[in-house]
């Protein structure tokens, strides 16, 4: 793993201007992707901003009877929260069923929707990956599929997909 240093961030706004300031830094809650991949040296941030005290760690009531799950609920609390259980069972028990008690009791609600894909080829360094090297190529598309559900679906990721990530928060999402 590449050296690399650490910030826990006390404010939202600090966290963002770190980033700002540092475009190669990536923000840590549970960790537990992130630091599989720089261990792999797929991702070498240079700093880390700890935010995990900065987001909600509560599942919430709506008015409406949802609920609002914050980004650093682990999926062991969201597994066993009475709500959860009741009305979304089957979330309860993919929760249960896809992680170990160690890893639940870590990863955080919003590390699993944001992780990284978990394509072999895309934590090999040594193989061509668009999703890690955009214009690099797609060692899938050529190579060995056995365990790829997803290709057949749809096209590999040849050419490049341009970003996903939306230019600004729904009206709906809180920090």
């Amino acid at each position: 793993m590449k050296p690399f240093r650490y910030e826990r961030a006390d404010e939202v706004p600090a966290a963002v201007a770190t980033l700002v300031k540092e475009p190669e830094a990536a923000y840590l809650a549970g960790g537990t992707n992130l630091v599989d991949l720089m261990r792999l040296e797929v991702t070498t941030p240079e700093v880390l901003i700890d935010v995990r005290r900065l987001t909600s760690d509560r599942i919430e009531e709506l008015p409406d009877g949802g609920l609002r799950i914050g980004a650093a609920v682990t999926g062991s609390d969201l597994a066993a929260d009475p709500r959860v259980r009741r009305r979304y069972p089957v979330l309860s028990q993919a929760l249960l069923s896809g992680a170990s008690g160690q890893l639940r009791n870590l990863a955080t609600t919003g590390g699993n929707l944001l992780q990284r894909t978990r394509c072999p080829y895309f934590q090999n360094v040594t193989t061509p990956c668009n999703k890690r090297l955009p214009g690099s190529g797609c060692s899938a598309v050529e190579g060995y599929q056995r365990d790829m559900a997803i290709l057949g679906a749809s096209p590999p990721v040849w050419p490049p997909t341009p970003p996903t990530w939306p230019s600004r928060w729904p009206r709906w999402t809180r920090w």
